[in-house]
Order: structure tokens, then C-alpha cells, then sequence
């Protein structure tokens, strides 16, 4: 469509659902889920194309933060990279999404800091959490794959604008988008909350 590639905030091109879903089979997927992970990717760009207010073109806001950070704090500080029975698929997306950002922030992606990559690395970290809580339950999830998925692809377009902006506003340092994070909940963040505090502090330990 006309008009894709200035679509998103911060200037960046329309995400490439085939490419994220070869950097996510690279990511500890399998070659077999390389056609799931593309056709999500897809159902969620195709709704967005034409909605200027849909939620993947709009940097990731304060709450979904503090989510992402106490569901990253369970599954990967509390629990080793192990999801409980009762995670949900926001939970693991979330959770999944943080992780791969943190790797992306760090220098751990190999795609020229594209969005591509993020998002791929997020979608394949997901599945390896799926995967973990399938072998807990003994083949069982309460998590739709789908939908969690999804919520992973959509947190790391999020984590993205927002770590353009900061590497911009910056001078390109690599721990910006991080930093950018915490900010969104630290001190400066009016009516912050003890969660938000918390939230924060988990933020913390990624830097």
C-alpha cells in the first residue's frame, strides 16, 4: 500500500512478516512454525494498515511497561526462563518481548537493528516459553499460541518506537531505549504508583 513505509512513528518501514519469521525460526523456533509466525504477523499488520490510531503504531506507554517488567520479573529472574501453569498469553508475549529487547538494546541482534529483527526475536523467545510451559503441564497450555504470538509481535513494534526515539534524542547510545523505559516510570512519572516503582526497579536489572 501507499504510504507504508512512513506509517509508523519515528519514520521506520512497515515490518516484513516473512523476514521476522525467519529471524524467529533462527531464534530457537522451529523451521515448521516459520509459516505461523509469518501468517500472525501478517493478520496483525493487515488490520493496522489502514488505521493510523491502531495500537502498533504507537510507542509502548507506561502501563504496558510496568506489566512487561513483572512478567518478565517472574518467568526470567523468579523462575530461570520458566513460565508457571498460570501464566497468561499477555504474560509470556510480554515477558518474551522484554527479553528480546534486551538482547536487541544490548548488541545481541545480527539484522542491522531493524524492526524485523526485534520482532522476530520476540516472536521466537515466545515460543520457547510456550514451549516450556507445554512441558510443565505435559503437553497442555492454557495459552492460546496465536494470541500470544501476537501480543509478542505487538509489544516489540512498541519497544521499537520507543527505542528509535531514544537512540535519537540519545546521541545513538545502546542502553537509550532502556533507559527510556525506566524513565517512563521513574521519578519523573507523574502519580507514580509503589507498583510503579517496582516496576522500575525490574526494569533496572536489564541494564
Amino acid at each position: 500500500m501507499l504510504g507504508e513505509a512512513s506509517s509508523y512513528q519515528g519514520g521506520y518501514e512497515r515490518p516484513n512478516a516473512d523476514e521476522a519469521a525467519r529471524i524467529a525460526t533462527r531464534h530457537g523456533a522451529s523451521e515448521e512454525e516459520h509459516g505461523l509466525f509469518s501468517s500472525v504477523l501478517s493478520n496483525l499488520l493487515h488490520k493496522d494498515d489502514d488505521d493510523d490510531d491502531a495500537p502498533t503504531k504507537k510507542p509502548v506507554n507506561a502501563d504496558e511497561v510496568e506489566h512487561a517488567a513483572q512478567a518478565h520479573d517472574k518467568i526470567y529472574s523468579q523462575n530461570g526462563g520458566e513460565p508457571n501453569e498460570q501464566s497468561s498469553s499477555r504474560d509470556l508475549g510480554s515477558a518474551a518481548a522484554l527479553q528480546a529487547f534486551k538482547m536487541f538494546s544490548g548488541g545481541g541482534g545480527s539484522s542491522g537493528g531493524s524492526s524485523n529483527e526485534l520482532i522476530g526475536m520476540a516472536m521466537g523467545e515466545a515460543m520457547k516459553l510456550f514451549n516450556a510451559q507445554s512441558g510443565k503441564t505435559g503437553g497442555g497450555s492454557n495459552v492460546d499460541q496465536a494470541e500470544m504470538l501476537q501480543n509478542a509481535a505487538m509489544m516489540a513494534m512498541k519497544l521499537y518506537m520507543t527505542h528509535q526515539s531514544s537512540q535519537s534524542n540519545s546521541g545513538g547510545s545502546s542502553s537509550g531505549g532502556i533507559g527510556a523505559l525506566m524513565g517512563m516510570l521513574g521519578g519523573g512519572h507523574q502519580n507514580q504508583s509503589s507498583s510503579g516503582g517496582l516496576a522500575s526497579s525490574l526494569l533496572s536489572k536489564l541494564l
